[in-house]
């Protein structure tokens, strides 16, 4: 009886001390709640299973998450409150070797502290915040055969086609698997054209002029809040802003939204469409 007594108390304090050990927080994202790819040359590499390369460090895997044309987002977040310091306070870390396809960084807090992003979002404001259109929509239309193209209406009353060419074989194979309606509607800000063609004679050069993007944009390695040796885009919370525009103080964020943020189609370049592969914690 006393062995067994002595048994029960050992097991009760081994119990217990585990339970008291602290939670070690990851700087990294933790979890990913959505994603959803929009129209563009990369559907068909794009699957819902490229969420894990948003997640922990991107040191630890070689792939990335492709985002697609204007509207495609993810929305992760981290395992804990991110404080808002009084510089930057986290990062958004991107394909390397790609060009700048500017996306808006929208961030959340967790005050009913569920761990769900089902709160008030807060868009990051950036260097193109005068130029950009804000409560915007896209709509996309499934192309019907491989000789059609994906046409768009906005909320501006314009139209356009994404126009099959250099990447893809054919614009019916843009659109992704996963999206099963024929119509999809993507809402956000809408940031300025990107790339300008400066060729001649026909020959065509696309180029991000220099310092049209400077700061506050995830996949943009031409912006001076880019750091070459993390590969990522340092981002400040400070900088969130309400629906109307206006600044908001935020004390900490849980979440964030990644969304392409440029509605464009540059020639051979094809569609601005962000690539990215997580996001880190700056303490």
């Amino acid at each position: 009886m006393r062995i067994l007594l002595v048994f029960v108390v050992l097991l009760f304090f081994i119990s217990c001390k585990q339970t008291d050990e602290p939670k070690v927080s990851s700087e990294y994202i933790s979890e990913v709640f959505d994603y959803v790819y929009a129209p563009g040359q990369h559907s068909a590499l794009a699957t819902p299973t490229d969420t894990a390369f948003f997640i922990g460090n991107p040191d630890n895997h070689t792939k990335f998450v492709y985002l697609g044309g204007f509207g495609g987002y993810i929305i992760a977040g981290f395992d804990h409150n991110i404080p808002n310091h009084a510089s930057v306070d986290f990062e958004v870390i991107l394909m390397k070797s790609s060009t700048p396809e500017p996306a808006i960084v929208y961030v959340m807090q967790d005050k009913n502290g569920d761990g769900k992003p089902n709160e008030t979002w807060y868009e990051l404001k950036g260097s193109q915040f005068e130029n950009s259109r804000r409560n915007y929509w896209v709509r996309y239309f499934k192309a019907t055969s491989d000789t059609t193209n994906i046409t768009w209406k906005d909320s501006d009353g314009a139209t356009g086609e994404l126009k099959a060419g250099y990447g893809a074989t054919n614009s019916s194979g843009w659109w992704w698997q996963s999206t099963t309606a024929d119509s999809i509607t993507f809402y956000g800000t809408r940031l300025p054209d990107a790339y300008e063609n400066t060729g001649s004679n026909g020959v065509q050069f696309w180029i991000v002029p220099a310092g049209k993007y400077k700061w506050g944009y995830a996949e943009n390695n031409s912006g001076d809040d880019y750091d070459a040796t993390t590969g990522s885009n340092k981002l400040d919370i400070s900088n969130a802003m309400d629906e109307s525009g206006n600044t908001v103080s935020l004390p900490n964020i849980r979440f964030l939204k990644v969304q392409t943020a440029v509605l464009q189609q540059a020639g051979w370049v094809n569609e601005v469409s962000a690539e990215l592969r997580g996001a880190r914690e700056i303490k």
